[in-house]
């Protein structure tokens, strides 16, 4: 009776450890199954392009096309291009202007940096001899530039107005060139001489007005007046010539740096 029994709860045993074994592999599968497969897929994030939206895409082809374009041309030199150049310095300005006009009288280049009204001036003059630059000076919001040369009686300078800035560029608006004269003789023989030729403008370089109409109310012009030297007097000079039955008095005045004017002429008989 007692070994049936003991074979019994062999069985029973036996049945048990089985049982916990099945148990164990069942949750040892559940448990795999049920982890995240995720380390073995690739990462769809990194793999696919990223598209912008189409707001953004639109602002960076604007921006590229923007930046495709050619911008104007703004050259500081002498260069080829039509139009007005940004020049960022009034010498340059002036110096492109001379360099226009020593170059042939080059229209198209000189309006570049200058008016039109100040390159007609400048064209006006003889190129020859080369001035000398002496600098520009500032002066009511604005540069005056200068050059100069000698001339057979006197100084010719040519003063050149730049306005403008630094920003928006330096332009040459106008051009002034007054003969003056470095003695109170070379001033009056300039009036005596353009008389001659009958060239008031040319006068008015040397004379004031009045002085050029009473110089030019002379009609023998083929037996001109010789000239008898010049005397200072009163912070002046009077150069005398001999004329038709007397004397003709230039009065001259101003100095060696303005230079000599002829501000009068008198008919004096004898």
């Amino acid at each position: 009776m007692l070994r049936p029994r003991l074979a019994i709860a062999a069985l029973v045993t036996a049945a048990a450890v089985a049982g916990g074994i099945t148990a164990g592999v069942v949750s040892s599968h559940r448990t795999a199954a049920a982890a995240p497969t995720t380390t073995t897929q690739p990462n769809a994030t990194t793999s696919q392009p990223q598209l912008l939206p189409t707001t953004a895409a639109s602002a960076v082809t604007a921006t590229t096309a923007s930046t495709a374009r050619a911008a104007p041309a703004t050259k500081t030199s002498t260069g080829e291009s039509a139009g007005s150049l940004r020049i960022s310095d009034p010498a340059k300005a002036a110096d492109h202007l001379f360099d226009a006009w020593r170059n042939g009288r080059d229209t198209r280049l000189a309006l570049q940096a200058a008016s039109t009204q100040a390159v007609q001036t400048l064209f006006a003059i003889e190129p020859t001899p080369r001035p000398r630059f002496s600098g520009c000076q500032f002066r009511n919001l604005g540069f005056n530039c200068r050059y100069g040369y000698t001339d057979a009686n006197g100084v010719l300078l040519i003063d050149m107005r730049v306005e403008g800035g630094a920003s928006a560029g330096y332009r040459v608006v106008s051009v002034e060139a007054p003969l003056r004269f470095s003695t109170p003789a070379a001033s009056a023989k300039h009036l005596l001489d353009t008389w001659r030729v009958g060239d008031r403008a040319a006068a008015l370089q040397a004379a004031s007005k009045s002085a050029v109409n009473a110089m030019f109310s002379l009609a023998n012009r083929s037996d001109p007046p010789k000239p008898l030297g010049c005397t200072f007097r009163s912070v002046g000079f009077d150069c005398a010539y001999t004329g038709d039955g007397g004397r003709l008095i230039m009065r001259v005045e101003g100095g060696a740096s303005a230079g000599w004017f002829v501000v009068s002429v008198t008919k004096v008989i004898d």
